[in-house]
């Protein structure tokens, strides 16, 4: 049996189904999610995998301002495994009731004072239903001796707030920064300027998103989404003295975020759904990039996968992904594997004009074979193939001497018959 003939664009096909395949096994099957030890270094670790929510988080009791005894944060939270499917064994923290106030805090394992050590505040968020109004922003509460977590509200003092909030077309990321007023020894906040890049996709898309900040003691600030920077700066440009007089160096000096005894959540949603894993606070950068690797690196797809995710969002790259990889590979396998239709791949066939005739095809190369066996006196092949050709060749030589005889005598009738010449 002769094999099949396969052209470059039939292999180029089936390469690109032999990817998509892999992908859509790569997609369906997933490794369970291995939880991250909480580093003992750090002054505050969470993933919500093991044990119940009230062995750490405390609910607040606040009530509201009113003459009825009424809660005033009435929302429900709730531990679970929203992203079961794709990660099965990761448990998350899940703000659940839409249109209602949430809170919920926990005190830190050491507190945190921010000296001449950076200050690195990173976590996980997910709206799940989408956003429409909402905050997902953490507040590092400061450290004093009238902090009581069962009655967190908005009016318990913070050092810092930092992450999403969204109401409406307004997609923001906020950084506010209480710091001592040395003028005055009070206090006041710092506000950093919104990020110049759109936020509205990590609002919108429904996946999981990373964000991360870097507070350092010169009022510093860089922060980061998905392990990308967008945004950094100085807190307290606009309002130091020159660079280099003494009197911005003493401001610098004086910069001084407030201690922090315990970290809360304090928002409203109007879908609910909003989803908090995997919460960092430590001055230790080497000890954060360890940590995102064994948690928001764990659950992150190949190279592969995320290929195929970005061309959601661009189908453009489909023409860049043939271009640069298709046209490379059609060329390759066109000249390994080169097809008769577009070139020789062997001589048998590629003579000049001066060569002896050529067969067509192999039942001509039969036939040639089979005169040549026939023409050998007392000799006849026994072979099929070759009787058969010898029939044919012998019914095209009786056409041939008819179609001569019947042009002779029409020639002869007209008196203009040739002498034949005698053939061999």
């Amino acid at each position: 049996m002769t094999p099949p003939q396969w052209s470059a664009s039939d292999m180029v096909l089936g390469l690109l189904l032999l990817t998509c395949l892999c992908f859509t096994m790569d997609g369906g099957v997933q490794a369970s999610y291995s939880p991250d030890k909480i580093p003992l270094e750090a002054h505050f670790a969470e993933t919500f995998d093991s044990g119940p929510l009230d062995r750490k988080w405390v609910l607040s009791k606040a009530m509201k301002q009113t003459d009825t005894e009424a809660l005033k944060y009435d929302g429900q939270w709730a531990l679970e495994d929203p992203e079961a499917e794709l990660h099965p064994g990761n448990r998350a923290l899940v703000m659940k009731s839409p249109g209602k106030h949430h809170a919920i805090s926990a005190y830190l394992h050491t507190p945190f004072t921010h000296t001449h050590t950076p200050l690195c505040l990173q976590y996980e968020v997910r709206f799940g239903k989408g956003v429409e109004c909402s905050g997902a922003y953490i507040k590092l509460l400061t450290q004093t001796h009238q902090l009581r977590l069962g009655q967190f509200s908005e009016s318990t003092p913070y050092s810092v707030m930092f992450g999403p909030d969204k109401c409406g077309k307004i997609h923001q990321l906020h950084l506010i920064v209480r710091v001592t007023d040395p003028s005055n020894g009070g206090y006041r906040e710092t506000h950093a300027p919104q990020p110049v890049d759109d936020l509205a996709s990590y609002f919108t898309d429904r996946q999981s998103h990373l964000y991360t900040l870097h507070l350092y003691a010169d009022s510093r600030y860089e922060i980061f989404i998905d392990q990308a920077l967008v945004s950094h700066g100085q807190l307290l440009t606009n309002e130091l003295p020159i660079t280099g007089s003494p009197e911005r160096q003493q401001q610098l000096s004086e910069f001084r975020v407030e201690s922090v005894g315990a970290l809360g959540l304090e928002l409203w949603s109007l879908s609910g759904e909003v989803i908090f894993d995997n919460i960092l606070l430590t001055d230790d950068l080497k000890l954060a990039e360890r940590w995102t690797q064994n948690t928001w690196g764990q659950k992150q797809p190949g190279r592969l996968e995320r290929l195929f995710i970005v061309t959601s969002s661009r189908p453009w790259l489909w023409g860049v992904y043939v271009f640069t990889i298709g046209l490379p590979l059609i060329l390759f396998i066109s000249y390994m594997w080169p097809d008769k239709r577009f070139g020789p791949a062997d001589q048998d066939y590629y003579y000049k004009k001066n060569d002896d005739p050529q067969p067509d095809s192999q039942s001509e190369t039969e036939q040639q074979n089979g005169q040549t066996e026939t023409d050998q006196p007392g000799v006849l092949s026994s072979s099929p193939t070759r009787l058969a050709g010898y029939g044919a060749l012998s019914r095209a030589r009786a056409w041939r001497r008819e179609a001569q005889r019947k042009s002779d005598l029409e020639m002869k009738t007209e008196g203009q018959c040739p002498t034949r010449q005698k053939t061999n």
